[in-house]
């Protein structure tokens, strides 16, 4: 009898106790996932907004040590202007050694401390290769409003009638006007964001990208900074913005993608820039496909040290 009752205690769980603790657990893991997944995102976002702030500091540094002048969006590492710029050539394609890439050769580079960390939002593990052929992790994350600084000073030919801002001073609205966004690993290239002005203010039904998307990497949304130096998360609320056409490589096309009535373009447009007033006369398109101020002396709109 004793030995009947020592057996009865020593019972182990059956089969079915087994399947359905482990059922409850796998319940269990499939609620606390998501939240978890939330929690990382929210991290990583903390990371990236505190990486905009530092090169925000960077970008106002660079204006005060050059009276009051913005950094370039964009320059290739050939022009003369690449001395004025944020990031020099295209992500995409790097063309110098590792020592001195399109980020060293930046003028954000000595002014963030020459961290590498910076310029890559955390949340960003999008791929790219080297000049010899090896995948590597994308170097940056992040692209400028291309009319906060232009490319070499200068919009995109089509955007002329559209204000590039050249000084901090020119900012009639800094709160307003952003300056450096999370851009999609699969559509980031140069150093500049073009958000595209059609139909800004009152025919939303224009509405439309043209190749450069936003980085949805924080819970369906971006950060971005501003000229006034703060920093903000916008959550996106079009499915078009967070689900861009890709083809069957996983690129997004360079071409024009109609998404009419949408409010986050909208919502872009208001931050980016309004009409030049007066209007002036350009000519082009010029280099890169730009829009030149008719009789400008100079390559970019500032003078540089090799002209």
């Amino acid at each position: 009898m004793k030995k009947f009752a020592k057996m009865k205690s020593e019972r182990g769980f059956t089969l079915i106790e087994l399947l359905v603790v482990i059922a409850i657990i796998a319940i269990l893991a499939a609620l606390l996932l998501p939240a978890l997944a939330k929690a990382k995102a929210t991290a990583t976002g903390a990371a990236c907004l505190n990486n905009n702030k530092q090169l925000m500091l960077a970008w106002n540094m660079f204006a005060t040590d050059h009276d009051d002048r913005v950094c370039y969006a964009s320059a290739y590492y050939t022009e003369p202007t690449a001395e004025f710029a944020w990031a020099v050539g295209t992500v995409n394609a790097p063309v110098l050694n590792s020592k001195e890439d399109y980020i060293t050769k930046g003028v954000m580079w000595e002014r963030v401390g020459k961290s590498e960390a910076v310029f890559v939002c955390p949340s960003d593990t999008s791929m790219t290769k080297d000049s010899k052929g090896n995948k590597q992790r994308r170097k940056r994350s992040y692209s400028m409003n291309i009319f906060a600084g232009g490319w070499s000073g200068w919009a995109f030919w089509g955007d002329q009638k559209w204000k590039v801002y050249r000084k901090l001073s020119e900012f009639e609205n800094p709160s307003e006007r952003f300056v450096l966004l999370d851009m999609r690993g699969n559509s980031i290239n140069a150093g500049n964001y073009r958000v595209d002005m059609n139909g800004w203010p009152d025919k939303p039904q224009m509405h439309r990208f043209w190749q450069d998307y936003p980085g949805v990497y924080h819970n369906d949304a971006t950060m971005f900074s501003f000229a006034d130096g703060h920093c903000e998360k916008k959550r996106w609320l079009d499915e078009r913005t967070k689900n861009p056409p890709e083809d069957p490589s996983g690129n997004i096309p360079n071409r024009e993608i109609k998404t009419p009535n949408n409010r986050d373009i909208q919502w872009m447009q208001q931050r980016t820039t309004r009409q030049e007033s007066p209007p002036k006369r350009y000519v082009g398109p010029s280099f890169a496909y730009t829009a030149k101020l008719a009789g400008h002396p100079y390559w970019g709109f500032w003078k540089s040290s090799k002209e």
